[in-house]
């Protein structure tokens, strides 16, 4: 199966890609596990959080509550910092999930950004 994965943040970048991935359901959620350009992903979806962690060129682990903040810290080749999330949105869908959040540096908004995942079977 794949997923198609679109995102837009508030400066109007805009990306999309498609990528194979595995799904696993469990009695907690449904787990995707893939990889892409930024390393190995896995997506895990729960009752009330989603959790996102990347491990390759990006480094982060970042958990979604509605309407909740938490923290996570990003590594690059090129930068490492701990900032603030903040879950705006948050809606499981039919075949996919639809996420709205901020991050912040200290007090200052850096970013507004939407995520659609989306599964696909071709």
């Amino acid at each position: 199966m794949y997923l198609i994965i679109e995102s837009r943040d508030s400066f109007g970048e805009k990306n999309s890609e498609k990528v194979n991935c595995q799904k696993e359901v469990t009695s907690k959620g449904i787990k995707y596990t893939y990889k892409n350009e930024h390393g190995d992903c896995k997506i895990f979806i729960l009752k009330d959080m989603v959790q996102i962690k990347r491990k390759g060129v990006i480094n982060s682990v970042q958990v979604f509550r509605d309407g909740k903040e938490t923290s996570f810290y990003y590594k690059t080749p090129y930068t490492e910092n701990e900032f603030t999330l903040k879950t705006t949105e948050m809606r499981q869908e039919k075949e996919g999930l639809f996420l709205g959040y901020e991050i912040y540096d200290g007090e200052e908004k850096v970013n507004g950004i939407e995520i659609s995942i989306k599964e696909v079977w071709n």
